[in-house]
């Protein structure tokens, strides 16, 4: 396959991609132990460029790691494994030596559709678990705010009524002591819920790069009754798309605060002019992620698209250095994951 590869600045990353594949998300990695590198790939009928993390997991061990890349939309389904196993080799010579495995977070490409692609190659390996949710629920938002409600499932305008007698929801205005009250919120949330919460400081990084006339912006929107902060999501917002990352709320009986921060996460995206508003994180194709279930539904109700992907993918350098860093993230992804059902928060990295 015809391809060429070049190093390039982070700075020069597309600003037209997915959030991930981004100069922003490059800054925010690096503050958390992963180091960047962008490239430009040329093929024979398409160009782009690429965001390449690499992290050290053991002494001389590092694992590089593509969020949401390459784009496959421009290849037949019958070149994909090729160029996936042919632009790792080429990439390798760009890489920190003791780099033993390059795994790829591929991009959504099916909607609904959960017949994905898997590869099982003398390479290639398909994860038993996805660094990144394989499923995702994504909001057309071209016929603005008005038009999109009008397309809510009754769920949605149920709760959105029962939700608006006893919440308001804003922007936050950047002051620490919110910032810290809506971080209690989170940290009982996962507590709950059982996931792995992120630092105060990672998700404070998030908050630091963002500034409203950058083209890339973190925003934590809060759920107060009265006085008292009940609930908050941090939703990033980019030139083309609006992302939910991160949420957590107080539970109430027969009511959920949930619906209006998503609400007014989709009319900020609006106001922004971005095209899509990612919901982010469903169930996975085929039974994949079944942690994530009690998520569809709450996330299916403000009547987007679910889009599905292919499992997250390793091609493998050094087998068994691969084979013995596999083992010790399985116990991990098992025991994180087994301890609870999530029902309304997704923590992602």
């Amino acid at each position: 396959m015809n391809m060429h590869i070049q190093r390039i600045a982070t700075s020069e990353l597309s600003q037209s991609g997915a959030v991930f594949q981004s100069s922003y998300w490059a800054e925010v990695k690096q503050r958390s132990g992963w180091k960047s590198f962008a490239f430009s790939v040329e093929l024979e009928r398409s160009a782009f460029t690429l965001l390449v993390l690499v992290k050290r997991m053991a002494p001389f061990c590092s694992l590089a790691y593509i969020p949401f890349g390459p784009p496959l939309s421009s290849l037949k389904l019958s070149q994909v494994s090729v160029f996936l196993e042919e632009f790792a080799k080429k990439i390798r010579t760009f890489l920190p030596k003791g780099v033993f495995a390059l795994r790829y977070d591929l991009p959504f490409e099916e909607v609904n559709d959960q017949n994905v692609m898997t590869f099982e190659t003398k390479r290639l390996r398909t994860l038993e678990q996805s660094v990144q949710p394989e499923g995702t629920v994504r909001i057309d938002l071209k016929w603005g705010y008005h038009a999109i409600t009008l397309g809510y499932r009754e769920r949605a305008k149920r709760a959105l009524r029962k939700a608006e007698q006893t919440f308001q929801v804003r922007v936050h205005e950047g002051d620490e002591a919110s910032f810290l009250e809506w971080y209690d919120v989170y940290l009982e949330t996962a507590r709950r819920d059982g996931f792995s919460p992120r630092s105060k400081k990672y998700l404070h990084s998030l908050m630091m790069l963002s500034r409203d006339d950058a083209l890339f912006t973190s925003q934590l929107l809060l759920a107060y009754e009265g006085k008292k902060i009940v609930g908050g999501i941090i939703v990033l917002f980019s030139p083309t798309e609006a992302l939910y990352l991160y949420g957590a709320s107080l539970r109430f009986d027969g009511i959920s605060c949930s619906y209006l921060l998503q609400d007014l996460a989709i009319r900020l995206a609006c106001e922004r002019k971005c095209e899509v508003y990612d919901l982010y994180g469903i169930p996975g194709p085929k039974g994949r992620a079944s942690h994530l279930a009690g998520l569809d539904i709450f996330k299916r109700s403000f009547g987007g698209q679910p889009y599905y992907r292919s499992p997250s993918t390793d091609y493998l350098y050094n087998r068994l250095t691969w084979h013995c860093y596999m083992f010790f993230e399985t116990i991990r992804f098992r025991s994180r994951r087994s301890i609870k059902s999530q029902a309304e928060a997704l923590p992602s990295s």
